[in-house]
């Protein structure tokens, strides 16, 4: 078999790679990178009410983690995000079960007309999550809901109301589908 020259790695290719290294825009993206890391994964965690015994994933983003309550055995799924907001709190009860790229945001922007978008006013409530539920993929989960003990909401679901206990519900917006048996 001959050889590829694609595949030697030369002295230029060395030496652009030491460049880099000693460049101050690697260090510059290399601190901008660790410090979001610690503000949207480290910091909250650190501050959120952990009952105990959780899972949560390096991806998941969290923002107020001093309005975020977290019950037993829960998950946190990867490329989850859960925004509580300064006058709001999220609650998720025990054994809780996220799918990946779950989002719960407890605040919304405002939709009033004759006041930029950017400038509106959040609209904060409270989210309530109860035990043993199952939230599939990708749903997204909005402000002032409270999903009841033991509900399975479907993948991609949009929850605007409230999930009564023992239900199944899906769809955009999110309906109550059947009662779990």
């Amino acid at each position: 078999m001959g050889k590829n020259p694609r595949n030697k790695v030369g002295i230029k290719d060395i030496l652009e790679v030491l460049r880099y290294l000693i460049s101050p825009i690697f260090y510059k993206e290399l601190f901008y990178r660790l410090g979001y890391f610690v503000h949207d994964h480290v910091a909250p965690i650190s501050k959120m009410h952990i009952a105990g015994n959780p899972r949560i994933h390096p991806t998941a983003s969290l923002r107020c983690g001093e309005n975020i309550y977290l019950g037993l055995n829960s998950h946190i799924n990867q490329f989850c995000c859960i925004w509580a907001s300064p006058s709001s709190k999220i609650i998720l009860g025990d054994n809780l079960l996220m799918g990946p790229g779950v989002k719960i945001f407890s605040s919304n922007h405002g939709t009033d007309t004759g006041v930029a978008m950017n400038v509106q006013d959040f609209k904060e409530k409270d989210i309530v999550i109860g035990n043993d539920v199952w939230i599939g993929a990708n749903c997204v989960i909005l402000s002032g809901v409270t999903i009841g003990d033991g509900a399975v909401i479907a993948a991609g679901a949009v929850v605007t109301k409230d999930i009564p206990p023992y239900t199944i519900a899906g769809g955009v917006p999110a309906k109550v589908i059947k009662q779990r048996k």
